[in-house]
């Protein structure tokens, strides 16, 4: 359960989910995986379902009575049970306000049973089968996607940083960032037959991209730490409206990283759209 510890750790937005699904992954290779068990009531908890994940932690403890009396399981009940009665008393105030105020004024309170529509629904929906994390998406409503490579080994992308990402189809690793705009890349278009890639965004050109020589030049489009421009996209996803507004209009702007980043990458500039 390698990935799925490291998923909690990482605390992206999806993260919680995907190492939801790890778990499931994991108990269906292994029913009897204790770890497994235990974290996926705890991503049920983070997830703020706290029935399920409650439901999930006492089929844990009967399962694995050993276990149960740890300090680990104890403090995941004790959380799960004050979260789940907060939630109790907040719905209950909303109710009892609803129900104080002239009926006219009262809002429709959505209906407990299920239509017969949607369990249809619910029965033949999809989940996604693999997830590529790095870029943003928060300023432009297009941001192509695109299979690359001889044999479509690669997914690429753009981004409102102004670079464009490449992952690996398999292992969805990123494997590559590059500049492809000075404001914000939304278009990417691969060959049909050449080792050639197109890109473009908000600049008026649109760049052409293939194999250089080894040639020991300095590629100055070349992103080195990728990892920190995921992570400075992450902050930017989750940044405040009238941050990102002020970055469309031209605004340097400088995002502090939460609880849990690295101190010498506590602010980080990122490069705003050009006004």
């Amino acid at each position: 359960l390698v990935s799925e510890k490291l998923l909690l750790s990482l605390n992206r937005d999806g993260d919680i989910y995907a190492a939801l699904r790890d778990c499931h992954r994991a108990l269906r290779l292994d029913p009897n995986h204790t770890k497994a068990h235990f974290r996926q009531a705890r991503c049920l908890y983070e997830l703020h379902w706290f029935q399920e994940a409650l439901s999930c932690l006492n089929h844990f403890k009967l399962k694995f009575p050993e276990q149960a009396e740890g300090s680990a399981a104890k403090t995941l009940e004790r959380d799960i049970r004050a979260a789940a009665f907060a939630e109790t008393c907040e719905n209950s105030e909303e109710e009892a306000n609803a129900q104080s105020e002239p009926l006219p004024n009262r809002r429709r309170r959505r209906p407990s049973i299920v239509s017969d529509q949607e369990k249809d629904f619910r029965a033949g929906a999809l989940d996604y089968d693999q997830r590529f994390c790095g870029h943003c998406n928060t300023t432009t409503e297009i941001k192509e996607a695109n299979f690359f490579g001889n044999n479509g080994q690669y997914i690429v992308a753009g981004s409102d940083d102004g670079s464009f990402f490449m992952w690996d189809k398999e292992t969805t690793n990123l494997v590559r960032v590059l500049k492809g705009d000075d404001s914000i890349v939304n278009c990417l278009q691969p060959h049909p037959s050449m080792c050639l890639l197109a890109t473009s965004g908000i600049d008026p050109v649109i760049r052409l991209w293939s194999p250089c020589p080894r040639s020991g030049d300095i590629q100055d489009r070349t992103i080195d730490e990728v990892e920190a421009a995921a992570r400075a996209n992450q902050r930017r996803m989750n940044a405040d409206p009238l941050e990102v507004m002020l970055m469309n209009m031209g605004y340097r702007s400088r995002f502090t990283m939460g609880e849990g980043s690295d101190e010498d990458d506590t602010e980080t500039p990122i490069q705003c759209r050009t006004s």
